[in-house]
């Protein structure tokens, strides 16, 4: 089976990090900075992976990515929102097309939205 790899681009490493790892939990996989130019490096939490970018042209602002059978969503959404991160207080939601499903969004510094959903019933 293929496997996708969305990119998403990002303008501040730093913000990066603080945002994907320190707050949702990410951990950084591989990462390819040569000196001088911009950074490039894989990103995973669970079976979740992507690319995060600052090469001009890999991607544009305004994604949104959707991962489904996120399991025990509740219990990440309260680990989320026990650590204050100030940019983000996500709720939760009942999507009104799917009365068994939860979703929490989640807003990047960069203007993509990552959306963690789960079937419940």
């Amino acid at each position: 089976m293929a496997l996708i790899i969305p990119i998403l681009r990002m303008f501040d490493y730093h913000k990066a990090i603080e945002f994907y790892v320190d707050w949702l939990g990410f951990k950084i996989d591989w990462k390819h900075s040569p000196e001088g130019s911009p950074i490039y490096m894989q990103i995973s939490l669970r079976d979740i992976v992507f690319h995060l970018s600052e090469h001009h042209g890999d991607s544009s602002p305004g994604a949104h990515l959707r991962i489904e059978e996120f399991k025990s969503l509740k219990d990440y959404h309260r680990q989320l929102l026990d650590q204050e991160y100030k940019y983000n207080r996500p709720g939760i939601m009942v999507p009104e097309w799917d009365d068994n499903e939860i979703l929490v969004t989640v807003y990047d510094p960069f203007g993509n939205r990552i959306s963690f959903s789960e079937v419940t019933k």
